[in-house]
């Protein structure tokens, strides 16, 4: 009988002892002023201003998307930091004929210093006719309150194109 109780007792202590530690991680995460759900949020929308300023070619708020030392990394072509070179990066894949982009997040990872986001996008031309699919990662990282992309790669899915003879 005096077993059972011990028994009874040492897991009573131990769950509340457990209980005790989750609710206490769980003030600090709060305490701390992060939540992954808040900072999916604040992409979501971003990625919704992004798309439109893709459409209409709005240089100003599709380089306001990223941190004024944001980089692209875009296959082919030398990386494209600041937001300088950002404006103009959308500028020429605007006057190229890019009318529309669809980004489709997969995963979104993190904490309070850097998050991490993979998804598809998909980019179109006049008429919604589809010219590119890939996958993508972004690095989003706070500036003046607002998560914003810092590091943007991206690759195609199209086979590589063949050797020149």
């Amino acid at each position: 009988m005096k077993h059972a109780f011990f028994k009874f007792l040492t897991v009573a202590l131990l769950t509340g002892f457990i209980c005790s530690c989750n609710t206490e991680a769980t003030k600090t995460e709060t305490a701390a002023g992060f939540s992954l759900d808040s900072v999916k949020a604040a992409i979501a929308a971003s990625n919704k201003i992004f798309g439109a300023s893709f459409a209409t070619g709005d240089s100003v708020a599709f380089a306001n998307c990223y941190t004024s030392d944001g980089c692209i990394y875009n296959a082919n072509m030398p990386k494209v930091c600041g937001t300088a070179g950002i404006q103009s990066f959308l500028s020429m894949g605007y006057k190229s004929g890019l009318r529309n982009v669809v980004l489709t997040t997969e995963e979104v990872m993190g904490g309070k210093e850097a998050v991490v986001e993979t998804g598809k996008y998909e980019v179109f031309i006049a008429n919604n006719v589809s010219v590119e699919k890939g996958k993508f990662v972004v690095a989003w990282k706070e500036e003046n309150g607002k998560w914003k992309m810092h590091r943007d790669i991206w690759n195609s899915d199209a086979p590589p194109p063949p050797p020149a003879k």
